[in-house]
């Protein structure tokens, strides 16, 4: 069987090419993608604490404790703040259609939820920049 025979499913006039693919298309495909993060991030973190949490005195914890408030793990917990609140505020307009609120708008709905988005990650980061930098970084 040829990939040429494919085309109906790879090809630019598929509906699976993502300059056609529509705002609901795109809603769905990150819903899933952040969901696996989620899920990924979950058993990773249960594997680092009980992990962390076998060593005798609790020094392993407080290495696991020094490394993580690095750089680059705090950079890790800006983009999971991102993640999280995407996640959820595309779960809660899926919940609106579930309900019958929006389904004749779901563009609207989309870039609205998108925009409570933004103005919850840039609080999120801003409570964590406050959080890990008390002094404003300086």
């Amino acid at each position: 069987m040829k990939v040429s025979s494919f085309k109906w499913l790879f090809g630019r006039n598929s509906e699976f090419w993502p300059t056609n693919m529509k705002t609901g298309m795109w809603a769905w495909v990150g819903h899933r993608l952040t969901g696996l993060v989620l899920v990924a991030y979950v058993f990773l973190h249960l594997a680092f604490i009980s992990t962390a949490s076998i060593g005798e005195g609790g020094s392993s914890f407080d290495a696991l404790m020094e490394t993580t408030s690095k750089p680059l793990f705090v950079a890790m917990d800006f983009l999971l703040v991102i993640v999280v609140i995407y996640h959820a505020m595309n779960g809660f307009r899926v919940v609106l259609f579930d309900l019958g609120v929006g389904i004749r708008r779901q563009k609207l709905v989309f870039l609205a939820a998108m925009a409570v988005s933004a103005v919850l990650i840039v609080g999120g980061l801003l409570a964590i920049w406050h959080l890990v930098f008390p002094n404003g970084g300086a």
